[in-house]
């Protein structure tokens, strides 16, 4: 009885330090929604819906993505692995592409999502047990029956000066499961709406079922004299309609501004990371913008790496977008990262922000690596001494 109390007494040592060990690296990571249910989708067809991850730890986690169920070969994701941290949660488009020989009916699968305790899973790196999983729970209902719906909404229409263009801007969805193009419809009246000055159609790119997006079109102002128009705006098959109102000024009267707000890096990073770098530039004047990036990452006073977006991005009135970069540090070290937006023959003020990556043998890989250590040994002197007793305890017994 007293080897075998002993022996649990041990057990639960053991258990409990390897818990502590879990609990003093691990984090909460949560997923929304917990379900997603296609409904509708055709034979061949696509459907979508967007998840978001969380998680409550400062430190940048590696997430990895397997699916499973009947439908697993239907399922897509963005990325096999990505990585997330507190404060920058991240979303993630699941979609489902069923083959054109499915039965209709209801079909089941699961998105299983998977953390490491540590930000890191590569060769070479310490790596961290896994965390238990969460399962996203997918309903497919497959159908023969076509739908076309669609919604357009948020119209905007910009002022110009004379000669340049004018700018409709809206944002449309496919609620239906086939593929649509749907006509957009103008009629441009003058200021007393009585004359009609013009009329235009307009086709977006083809929209694929469940997605959404913002659509822009240019409408040339050289036949419209300055002053006020109206316009009414129909999209037939989504089943809208709105009348705007826009200027036609004299040339210069808009003034341009831009902003940019802020560069965002992850503040520490690995060697042969790959660093999301996110530049966010607001419209803050009167007219539509081409905006483009151009900056540069410094290590050690020298440039690692130039930074210039390829295409320039057409940013409306009132609106903001992102320049989107990506860094494979090589050295350890402090970088620093700048850059300006260059805008109508105007510049913005430079941004700059720092990034830390860490040398391979990192004080924190170390401490975790040293832990890991120190159980092994603690689990080895215990099982030292639970043979040592049970030898003595088989010597004792022998003797009586």
């Amino acid at each position: 009885m007293g080897e075998s109390k002993r022996g649990r007494t041990v057990l639960t040592i053991v258990a409990a330090l390897i818990i502590l060990m879990q609990l003093s690296s691990a984090a909460n990571i949560g997923v929304s929604p917990a379900g997603i249910n296609f409904q509708n989708v055709l034979r061949s067809g696509y459907a979508q819906r967007p998840i978001t991850l969380t998680i409550d730890s400062e430190i940048s986690t590696e997430v990895e993505f397997e699916t499973y169920g009947n439908i697993s070969d239907w399922i897509n994701f963005t990325s096999k692995t990505l990585s997330v941290s507190k404060g920058n949660p991240l979303q993630i488009i699941i979609s489902v592409s069923p083959p054109s020989d499915v039965p209709n009916g209801n079909y089941t699968g699961f998105l299983r999502i998977k953390s490491s305790r540590l930000g890191d899973s590569k060769e070479g790196h310490a790596t961290g047990l896994v965390l238990p999983t969460l399962d996203v729970y997918i309903v497919t209902e497959i159908t023969d029956q076509e739908i076309q719906q669609c919604e357009a909404s948020n119209f905007k229409i910009s002022n110009a000066e004379q000669g340049e263009d004018v700018i409709l801007t809206l944002d449309m969805e496919n609620r239906g499961n086939i593929k649509i193009s749907p006509k957009i419809s103008l009629d441009i009246w003058d200021q007393s709406s009585t004359n009609l000055i013009a009329q235009k159609e307009f086709f977006p790119s083809q929209i694929t079922p469940t997605k959404q997006g913002q659509f822009l079109f240019k409408i040339p102002s050289t036949d419209l004299d300055i002053g006020q128009y109206w316009v009414e705006i129909s999209v037939p098959d989504c089943y809208s309609s709105q009348i705007l109102t826009f200027d036609i000024l004299e040339e210069g009267s808009l003034y341009a501004a831009g902003t940019l707000q802020k560069i965002i890096v992850e503040p520490w990073a690995d060697i042969d990371d790959i660093v999301p770098i996110t530049a966010i530039f607001q419209n803050t004047g009167e007219k539509p913008l081409e905006a483009r990036f151009i900056g540069k990452i410094m290590h050690e006073n020298k440039i690692i790496q130039l930074l210039e977006s390829d295409e320039p991005l057409f940013i409306p009135l009132s609106a903001q977008d992102n320049f989107q970069f990506y860094f494979t540090p090589q050295k350890a070290g402090k970088y620093i990262i700048s850059g300006r937006v260059f805008y109508d023959n105007k510049q913005s003020y430079e941004q700059s922000v720092i990034l830390n990556v860490n040398p391979k043998n990192s004080i924190t890989q170390i401490l975790k690596t040293a832990s890991y250590i120190f159980l092994i040994l603690i689990i080895s002197i215990l099982v030292y001494k639970i043979r040592k007793e049970r030898r003595s305890y088989l010597n004792l017994k022998s003797r009586r």
